[in-house]
């Protein structure tokens, strides 16, 4: 996957350094090679043979490194720059893996990803995704998830895909709504949540099963009687003392800018019961 390019025949400038070089010139002086500062000698570096070593990774060949290690069905193809469509999984998933993030937003990525994998349900890779992001691809039937959460270490200092947290058709749902017994639980956590948070987490959840999962500000301050971002403030603090981090607070009950909230959380991770 390291592909080695041309040794350097320069170094950095120090970083106190006025001369106005972009970069100092390393020259063999006496068999020892140095960075030479020009304003003072005293200030050259002594460089080792490695020093000078560069080297870059082949990006098409991480990928189905990275594929091969999860045992994925299928080659590695790519998508567009930094994207690939890594292959299948047995349960039938089909898996993306994106090393840019900042390439989703480029006009109509999402659709193309999502395009190349056909008809299977699609996971996409990535090392973090902002929020908004994650509510695109999750109303387009992506389900976003973060590389530390799917790769593994192992014995010999490498690493795998780890698959198994895939959502299957038919797993059981993360999160289970009680209408009757107004309770919920999350990933096994119950969620003591006081009556209007609860109001609210309700709405939201009953939202989420809609074609359309955005709860506009407007209908939840008319529900609610309370401004929108004051309430969602309130049940995201309220979901925290129920025990769930704050980052999982923030993401269960998520932002779409200048429009509303909606549920992180896709039609099928949800049971709504009573």
């Amino acid at each position: 996957m390291l592909i080695e390019q041309r040794k350097a025949d320069s170094w950095s400038v120090c970083a106190h350094c006025d001369c106005g070089l972009d970069a100092r010139p390393i020259r063999d002086i006496d068999g020892e090679l140095r960075a030479c500062c020009p304003n003072d000698a005293s200030e050259d570096v002594i460089l080792r043979e490695d020093d000078l070593r560069r080297f870059l990774v082949d990006p098409d060949r991480l990928a189905a490194q990275i594929a091969a290690s999860g045992d994925i069905g299928g080659a590695a193809a790519r998508i567009a720059e930094g994207i690939w469509l890594l292959g299948n999984t047995s349960s039938g998933h089909a898996i993306a893996l994106c090393l840019d993030p900042d390439e989703l937003n480029s006009p109509g990525m999402i659709m193309a990803i999502k395009g190349a994998a056909g008809p299977q349900p699609l996971v996409l890779i990535a090392c973090a995704f902002p929020t908004e992001i994650s509510i695109r691809l999750r109303e387009t039937g992506i389900e976003p998830r973060q590389l530390a959460d799917v790769f593994r270490a192992t014995p010999d200092g490498t690493g795998c895909l780890v698959l198994d947290k895939v959502p299957t058709p038919g797993a059981t749902p993360r999160l289970v709504l009680d209408r009757a017994a107004q309770s919920a639980i999350l990933d096994g956590v119950r969620l003591d949540l006081p009556m209007q948070m609860f109001a609210l987490f309700r709405l939201l959840t009953e939202q989420a099963a809609k074609r359309d999962p955005l709860l506009k500000k407007q209908e939840i301050e008319t529900q609610t009687s309370r401004p929108a971002n004051e309430i969602v403030r309130d049940l995201r603090k309220a979901l925290a003392a129920s025990g769930l981090p704050e980052a999982q607070a923030k993401a269960l009950i998520a932002t779409v800018r200048a429009r509303g909230y909606r549920l992180g959380l896709e039609p099928a991770e949800i049971s709504i019961e009573g």
